[in-house]
């Protein structure tokens, strides 16, 4: 992933991110090509693991992994019409795609056995829901069910993240973008504009114009 560096996700985010569990793609590269299952992860934090579980009926599952795999977390994304922007009467301008993505590599580890899979299953479930839930179903019936599942281990060797979110515009374009978006529903991006963007555009345009005033100032 090309990540040029004011488009860098700020590391605060980045590890907020990986401690909620949520949905992502699982890549991994097998002899006949790359595969993707999209599957929910949960972190363990004390061992620098992804956690999640597949399908024991999966290719992904019971081919020979190639290296290391990836998981692709997105957190938010959108169309940008350029009608958004304070600046498009004088500036006209194309659209374009904001986004927040967070991009894992490591070794993945397959580990085939039920009580590995009902434990992966039963602590992302623990996560989200009330104890009473699984207990509801029974040891029994979980056990069962464990034996269509295989767990899942991806090591946290590199990671990178990527926010595209119009820190090269102009602050009063981010302000009407944030607008906007609010007006959209997407309060995820229009958040991180308001406490990430903003003030880097607002930093970045008073810098600009502190160089050209100075450029600008007979020489005594």
């Amino acid at each position: 992933m090309y990540v040029p560096r004011h488009f860098q996700l700020p590391q605060d985010y980045a590890t907020a991110m990986l401690a909620q569990p949520r949905s992502g793609n699982l890549v991994t590269v097998h002899d006949d090509g790359p595969a993707s299952t999209l599957v929910p992860f949960h972190l363990d934090e004390e061992r620098g693991v992804l956690v999640t579980h597949l399908v024991r009926n999966n290719p992904q599952a019971r081919k020979p992994i190639l290296g290391p795999g990836l998981v692709i977390l997105d957190d938010a994304d959108a169309y940008i019409t350029p009608q958004w922007y304070a600046t498009s009467a004088q500036d006209p301008d194309v659209p374009t795609w904001d986004y927040i993505t967070l991009h894992i590599r490591g070794r993945v580890r397959i580990d085939p056995s039920p009580q590995a899979a009902l434990a992966a299953a039963r602590e992302l479930t623990t996560r989200m829901e009330p104890p009473e839930l699984l207990q509801a179903v029974g040891e029994e019936s979980l056990t069962a069910m464990s034996r269509a599942i295989v767990a899942v281990e991806v090591t946290i060797e590199h990671i990178e993240g990527k926010a595209k979110m119009s820190q090269n515009r102009r602050p009063e374009d981010i302000r009407s973008l944030i607008t906007a978006l609010e007006q959209h529903g997407q309060h995820t991006l229009a958040d991180f504009l308001r406490e990430v963007s903003l003030p880097y555009a607002e930093q970045r345009f008073a810098t600009l114009d502190r160089l050209h005033r100075a450029a600008a100032r007979p020489p005594e």
